[in-house]
């Protein structure tokens, strides 16, 4: 597990994290990731590293919506945009999921603690909370 600052990207600690879950001899054959993470450079180094990328792609400003698929007006500021459906978003629910239990205690959502060390054993306890109340 990696720990960093919140206010950072989380596309700069994907192929260091991959790197060391390969030194553990964790060898994934797919990742798995959303659209904040859609960077050819990304998916290449994944590929060196004979793992799929399977990352959903980011829809460019102008770019045509594919026909048949559903879109939805919203705001983003004083401009209202396009917002299409991540037919991918079905596969990465269960890590999304469970993250939002994580964030639903309060001691690991906002970072209070100034030890990595502290925050990293309240993110355990919340794993093994969630897993006992859950089978």
């Amino acid at each position: 597990m990696r720990l960093a600052p919140g206010n950072e990207n989380e596309r700069r600690h994907l192929l260091p994290l991959v790197d060391a879950l390969a030194a553990r001899g964790i060898r994934p054959e797919q990742v798995w990731a959303d659209r904040g993470y859609d960077s050819s450079a990304l998916a290449e180094a994944l590929r060196e590293r004979q793992i799929e990328p399977c990352i959903s792609k980011r829809r460019r400003g102008g770019e045509p919506v594919a026909e048949g698929q559903a879109t939805r007006e919203v705001w983003r500021g004083k401009k209202r945009q396009l917002k299409t459906r991540d037919p991918q978003a079905r596969h990465r629910w269960p890590v999304e999921r469970t993250n939002a239990w994580l964030k639903a205690r309060r001691r690991i959502a906002t970072r209070r603690d100034r030890k990595a060390d502290n925050y990293l054993a309240f993110l355990h306890l919340g794993m093994l909370h969630i897993l006992a109340t859950s089978f």
